[in-house]
């Protein structure tokens, strides 16, 4: 059910795969104020959303499509692709690899804002390491944020040895999947900060929060008996050597401030 004057009217999917589908409702939940389509011509799966004070959404999420819609002043209007797979579990397949969307929806739904694509030559935005999953969707873990300037904050997982990162922390995929940050203005056409983070086996990172001045914590999963733990930490040593631990960041603007492993697997299990 799309709603006169929504951004994308059509199903765009040539494979009889997945598209987005964006619903806004009243705060009753009983008048629909916007329904829209928002996809490309393969397989996209949305992760994460939040509303700015503008009531504008911004939109996470994984694309497989080259031709996704993207905006012209966008950090990236290129798709990177990566190695064809398909998630056990999810429907879904990308048999030219994925990349990151990020979205700027109007109030309204009727106008895409801002879109652009993110990611490297691997796959990117998706938690496909085995032992990093447990749960339903915990592949689609990953989470968007806005600080209280109006910037984009961004956490999530990649296969990239080449994923873009600036003024970072950690400038180098370590091994294996990584866990990635990054900050953007607004517009989604300048990167402002991005880091890897990660050991030298597979990392994700599931959720982010920001405080009252714009540090950012994390959590998520490791497999690392290496993960960059801070000195000053909880616990600096890796635990679980059959499935993984669960690490706890806490990011300034520009540098780690501190990284904790709680110990055991039910740590990231939920």
């Amino acid at each position: 059910p799309i709603t006169t004057g929504a951004y994308q009217i059509n199903y765009m999917n040539n494979s009889g795969g997945t598209d987005i589908g964006i619903t806004k409702y009243d705060t009753s939940g009983t008048y629909r104020i916007y329904s829209t389509y928002l996809g490309g011509s393969m397989d996209e799966l949305p992760h994460s959303m939040i509303v700015n004070h503008l009531g504008e959404l911004f939109i996470f999420g994984t694309t497989g499509s080259k031709d996704f819609p993207i905006t012209s002043s966008a950090y990236d209007l290129t798709f990177n692709g990566g190695n064809g797979f398909s998630p056990s579990g999810l429907g879904v397949s990308f048999p030219n690899g994925s990349d990151i969307f990020i979205c700027r929806i109007s109030a309204d739904g009727g106008s895409l804002l801002a879109s652009t694509y993110i990611g490297g030559s691997g796959n990117d935005g998706l938690n496909i390491a085995t032992k990093l999953r447990k749960n339903y969707a915990d592949e689609v873990r990953g989470e968007i944020d806005i600080d209280n300037n109006n910037n984009i904050y961004l956490a999530t997982s990649t296969y990239s040895s080449d994923f873009p990162t600036t003024n970072s922390f950690q400038s180098n995929n370590s091994g294996g999947q990584e866990g990635c940050i990054l900050k953007m203005d607004n517009q989604l056409s300048t990167i402002i900060w991005s880091s890897y983070l990660g050991g030298t086996k597979d990392d994700a990172i599931y959720s982010l929060s920001i405080d009252d001045s714009n540090n950012v914590f994390l959590v998520g999963g490791t497999n690392s008996d290496d993960f960059p733990v801070t000195s000053n930490s909880y616990q600096s040593l890796y635990q679980d050597s059959i499935k993984a631990d669960a690490f706890i960041c806490h990011v300034s603007n520009l540098s780690l401030i501190h990284i904790s492993e709680p110990t055991r697997q039910e740590a990231i299990s939920y």
